[in-house]
C-alpha cells in the first residue's frame, strides 16, 4: 500500500489499480490501460467518478458503462483493493 502525503496531520492510505478500456470507451479515453490512485475502502462507484473526472469525453457516451472486476461482474458498491484489474467497456448485447 502506498502513503500519500500527510492531510492536516494524517496520513491517507492509497492503493493503485489496474485499468482497462475497450471499444468507444478506449475511444473516448484515448488511451488502452492506466494505472489508478484511490484512497482505502474505495468502491467501484469511486473508480467510475474518478475515470468519469479523468476522462470527460466518456460523459459522452449514451449508453451507461459495464465494469468486470477481476473477470467478474463490477459490483458499483464492490470495494477495490491493490492490484484489482477493471475492465471499462459499453454495454454488450446477446442476440
Amino acid at each position: 500500500m502506498t502513503r500519500a502525503p500527510r492531510i492536516e496531520n494524517k496520513v491517507i492510505s492509497t492503493f493503485e489499480v489496474n485499468v482497462l478500456y475497450f471499444a468507444q470507451v478506449r475511444e473516448a479515453a484515448g488511451i488502452r490501460e492506466e494505472k489508478v490512485m484511490l484512497v482505502k475502502d474505495s468502491t467501484v462507484n469511486n473508480l467510475i467518478s474518478k475515470i468519469k473526472e479523468t476522462h470527460p469525453r466518456i460523459l459522452r457516451l449514451k449508453e451507461n458503462i459495464q465494469l468486470a472486476v477481476n473477470c467478474n461482474s463490477g459490483d458499483k458498491n464492490l470495494t477495490l483493493k491493490e492490484g484489482d484489474q477493471i475492465a471499462v467497456f459499453p454495454p454488450v448485447a446477446g442476440g
